[in-house]
């Protein structure tokens, strides 16, 4: 704490300036970030990013200016100035008409390519792409390799595919959602890695084949959703070792091709 001394007291204009020199750096820790300029490096990479995207709603549109971190969907380091979290999740209502086959998309969306350009974004924690249209891609198995991620939300893109064995190296993740796309083959035993997982969410996908069992060992795991797929074969008994477990689903149209098992693996 800074105090009055007799040397300030006879020089009150000096210690007046020094006070205000003072309540402006601390002014602008606490809310520097409308005055952080993001790294060279890291503005470029979002260009790229932004030139791989189809935007015909703008969502984009004030990626224009020279200070990044003022972007929409953009949130920096206050001390660091790397781009910690990119949030460009979209808005949008599917009307479908079963009896004519035709559906209709309304809402503020992307479309487009996800570009490899996000790997120059290494401390990214949070990415979240949810509710945006991707039809007839995959997802991008650079993502493994933003290793400082903790929250990763592709749902309801309509990726297709499998999922990338490469996001099991996510070892800091905490939250991810794929759900709704249509993903398919088996889930990657690779997951079973991401040991301080919280919340998995893999329902609405085309999943078949069995549940790996290393699931079984997210031992930090509150949500698992795992419902409308098409699995079959046992539930495996690992699942009973998620101690955390809160909430655990596993129903949907194909819920009779599962079964409990009698314990062996």
């Amino acid at each position: 704490m800074i105090t009055p001394t007799t040397t300030s007291m006879k020089n009150p204009v000096g210690f007046l300036r020094l006070m205000m020199f003072v309540l402006c750096v601390v002014w602008e820790v606490v809310n520097g970030e409308e005055e952080i300029r993001c790294i060279p490096e890291e503005r470029e990479a979002l260009l790229q990013f932004k030139a791989a995207i189809v935007d015909d709603y703008n969502m984009l549109s004030s990626w224009t200016t020279p200070h990044c971190c003022q972007w929409e969907g953009i949130r920096c380091s206050n001390l660091t100035s790397h781009i910690l979290s990119l949030d460009l999740h979209g808005d949008f209502i599917i009307k479908y008409d079963r009896f004519s086959d035709y559906y209709e998309i309304n809402g503020r969306y992307m479309s487009g390519e996800i570009h490899r350009s996000l790997m120059e974004l290494p401390q990214l924690q949070y990415l979240n792409l949810s509710f945006n249209y991707f039809p007839d891609t995959y997802i991008p198995e650079f993502l493994g390799s933003l290793r400082n991620l903790k929250y990763l939300d592709l749902s309801l893109c309509h990726f297709g595919g499998r999922i990338p064995s490469e996001l099991g190296s996510l070892f800091h993740l905490e939250y991810l959602n794929l759900a709704y796309n249509y993903l398919n083959g088996s889930i990657p035993y690779q997951l079973g890695n991401l040991s301080q997982l919280q919340h998995l969410d893999l329902s609405w996908n085309g999943f078949e084949g069995n549940i790996p069992p290393q699931l079984g060992k997210l031992s930090q795991l509150l949500h698992l959703d795992l419902s409308s797929n098409g699995f079959q074969g046992n539930i495996p008994p690992q699942l009973g070792n998620l101690s955390q477990l809160h909430e655990l689903y596993l129903g949907g149209y194909f819920l009779d091709n599962l079964k409990v098992g009698d314990g062996g693996t």
